[in-house]
């Protein structure tokens, strides 16, 4: 390979802007060879440097008494369980690699994976949050099976649960699918290992599968907007789950025996990124030698061999008098396991192929927190004042019966069934939302009483014209979610999906969508220790552009101090009085409703009051430790109807409400005011729960009463529950199955 061939250098500069280039002649006092700055160009990416975010991030609320590790300190956040055991929770983006190839969701399931197996961790749950364009168009069907199918065939075959998820449609994402991963591990706070170099000496060590040569540049591809024709696209990953799950029972064969110092897991940027990030956290230097990494084919030149994004890879740091050890336990698994260079205290990174230097560079120069950019880029509003709309500025559309079995059917509210029924919900027997479902995924952590909750939450539609506040609702509604499951929420972890960064009105998206998810956090004391930033989610055809609306999703983790505190949404028994906590009105702004039945597709969002929203969670909370409710179950996507069918269903039960006078019934039902929660509540519970909410000042309204199976309301029949239950159930098998 010519270091300094004139191709090398362009290749570099292709994803380096003139400014960046000044830059890094300045503070080297030099020119970089070609392939020193193409180090530059894979470090100092949108996807590996946040330059574009990091200031805006470092204002989240990241501490708090559950953090046991921040954010930014390692490679996923980690919050306290109990004295012996912690929480890892990671969020990760997979999006363009998605839009050329949707096959690679099964690389975002092993990247988000392996974050948490580099701190130690064992995986106990997935959550998949994915959005894709108009469902009724061939291709977009074609990618959302692909991508479903990629992600079920890593999480099945790797063996870790999925507990939950969301998936939306909306045009926006015609070009651009956003596929969003949350993992959760378990880990022994004895046993956590630090992704660090810091010991002088130390060996660094190769332990996987043999180096592809494939995704090279990948991290600097994703820092770009999409092209729809002359775009050069990065060779496919491949994900191998079954080398992943012997690589994860590898290491922790090797952390038990106190083996691992450090460990990074082969991600974006390659060999180089770890190696360089685990050298800047532990202040070391490192001498690496690509000669010494296994390669799957001879003919990988030493930039591939850096950059390679090969799948199934760990990064390790091990004493010297240790890496015999770590290689018979290799050998025994089956695993490649090498010793492919130094660490010392230079503060330098150093690249040799045999005995030819190919790049010696600061370790700081080319790091976030470093010599890595930071940009605060221009800002712009929209210009478009957000227009509330009452349900008495639209015409009724029709019969309200006729509306509501229409709204059950339609892609963002029908039953999730057809897809998470191809994800193995079962796996490791953690999961405990396989019966009647709560409103957060339940985990159980086994060998203790405490349980985990997982939420994850962000209606797109109420950010596009309002980012601050749709991020906002975002937030709360996650926490509501576990608060309804009868937890505690303790730490978020977001993913952040936006434009092009230089679009002065998507960067104010996103800087206002940052500040409502921190304004929200701050007040309910939850830390931000976890996150994800995905620019450049958009596709240039000629001169058109094609950009997602702006995307804020949040997970939300909480803790339960036993199973026997969880609660259902699930109705219990005829006759159980409904009640709704919160209160309705006639906003119908940004609901499916509006948008379906009356098309209107940017209204503002609906209407968010944080202080009660506090005040309901407090009371809900209460309700469910008081055991005064027998079901909880949050108001949301679809309205206060699908509410109520959601809750009717699990049972096969039905209901009989009655609207109040002073609210229109297309409002009432399919509206989507927030703060609202649905209960039921045994005759026996009746006395105590009326008197209890009487006290809290909080609203609430009797709704009316479960019944065996017929659903009315308002004293008109709107059928039985095993008619909503075939259409909810089977909307999205008919519109997406083959």
């Amino acid at each position: 390979m010519d270091l300094n061939s004139p191709q090398l250098k362009e290749r570099a500069l292709s994803y380096l802007t003139q400014d960046e280039l000044y830059s890094i002649e300045s503070m080297l006092g030099r020119e970089p060879t070609p392939f020193e700055l193409n180090m530059f160009a894979a470090m100092w990416s949108e996807h590996i440097s946040y330059k574009s975010s990091t200031k805006w991030l470092e204002e989240m609320p990241m501490e708090g008494s559950d953090v046991f590790v921040p954010a930014g300190d390692e490679n996923a956040g980690v919050i306290h369980i109990n004295d012996e055991l912690a929480c890892v929770i990671k969020m990760e983006s997979h999006n363009h690699p998605i839009a050329v190839d949707p096959r690679q969701g099964a690389v975002g399931v092993g990247n988000v994976n392996r974050d948490l197996i580099t701190m130690g961790a064992e995986p106990v749950g997935q959550l998949n949050i994915l959005r894709f364009g108009n469902p009724k168009e061939k291709h977009i069907k074609d990618m959302i099976n692909a991508v479903v199918g990629a992600l079920g065939s890593y999480s099945n075959n790797f063996g870790v649960p999925v507990v939950g998820g969301e998936i939306l449609f909306d045009n926006s994402y015609n070009f651009n699918p956003l596929v969003n991963l949350m993992g959760v591990g378990i880990v022994k706070k004895d046993r956590m290992i630090r992704a660090a170099f810091t010991e002088k000496g130390e060996y660094i060590v190769l332990l996987g599968k043999k180096t592809s040569g494939h995704g090279v540049h990948g991290a600097g591809f994703a820092s770009k907007a999409l092209m729809k024709k002359g775009q050069m696209v990065p060779q496919s990953q491949v994900a191998d789950p079954a080398s992943g799950k012997i690589l994860m029972d590898c290491i922790h064969e090797l952390n038990e025996a106190g083996l691992i110092r450090g460990m990074q897991d082969i991600g974006a940027g390659g060999v180089l990124c770890a190696a360089a990030e685990m050298a800047f956290r532990g202040g070391k230097g490192v001498e690496l030698r690509l000669q010494e990494i296994p390669l799957i084919q001879e003919d990988i030149d030493s930039l591939e061999v850096l950059l390679s994004q090969t799948q199934e890879q760990m990064l390790l740091a091990a004493r010297t008098n240790d890496f015999e050890k770590i290689a018979q336990v290799a050998q025994r698994w089956g695993l490649e396991c090498s010793h492919i260079g130094s660490v010392d205290d230079s503060e330098r990174i150093r690249i040799m192929q045999d005995s030819t230097s190919c790049g010696d560079l600061p370790v700081n120069l080319l790091v976030r927190g470093g010599g890595a950019p930071v940009y605060i880029r221009d800002m712009k509003e929209r210009g478009k004042i957000p227009r509330v709309c009452s349900a008495e500025e639209v015409p009724m559309p029709g019969n309200l019966k006729d509306i509501a079995r229409q709204i059950v059917s339609l892609p963002n509210v029908a039953s999730r069934r057809w897809i998470y029924e191809q994800f193995d919900t079962m796996a490791g027997l953690s999961n405990m939302s396989s019966g009647f479902a709560s409103d957060a995924g339940i985990v159980k952590i086994n060998g203790h009483e405490q349980v985990l909750a997982m939420s994850v939450d962000g209606n797109s539609r109420y950010g596009r014209l309002e980012a601050r506040k749709g991020a906002m609702i975002a937030v709360a509604e996650a926490a509501r979610n576990i608060i309804c499951s009868g937890g505690r929420p303790v730490a978020l972890a977001d993913c952040l999906n936006y434009g092009d960064p230089s679009d002065p009105y998507v960067y104010r998206d996103f800087a206002e969508s940052v500040k409502g998810i921190g304004e929200v956090c701050r007040r309910m004391s939850i830390p931000v220790i976890a996150g994800n930033v995905s620019f450049h989610n958009l596709t240039h055809d000629g001169e058109d552009i094609a950009s997602v609306i702006p995307t804020p999703v949040v997970g939300m983790v909480g803790l339960l101090d036993s199973y026997e505190e969880v609660m259902t949404v699930n109705f219990r028994n005829k006759g159980d009085m409904i009640f709704l906590i919160g209160r309705s009105d006639n906003d119908i702004s940004s609901s499916e409703y509006l948008s379906v039945f009356h098309n209107v597709y940017e209204s503002a969002a609906p209407k968010f009051d944080l202080e009660y929203e506090m005040k309901l969670h407090e009371v809900v909370s209460s309700l469910i430790s008081q055991q005064l409710v027998s079901s909880a179950h949050d108001v949301s996507l679809g309205g206060l109807f699908v509410a109520l069918v959601e809750s009717a269903l699990p049972g096969g039960l039905g209901f009989d409400v009655t609207s109040p006078a002073e609210i229109r019934g297309d409002a009432f039902l399919f509206g989507e005011s927030q703060s609202r929660v649905v209960v039921s509540v045994t005759a026996e519970q009746e006395t105590q729960f009326l008197d209890f909410m009487m006290e809290t000042g909080i609203h609430f309204s009797a709704l009316g009463h479960v019944t065996k199976e017929e659903l009315r309301i308002d004293d008109i029949s709107f059928g039985f529950i095993s008619d909503y239950a075939r259409d909810f159930e089977n909307a999205l098998e008919h519109l997406l199955g083959d």
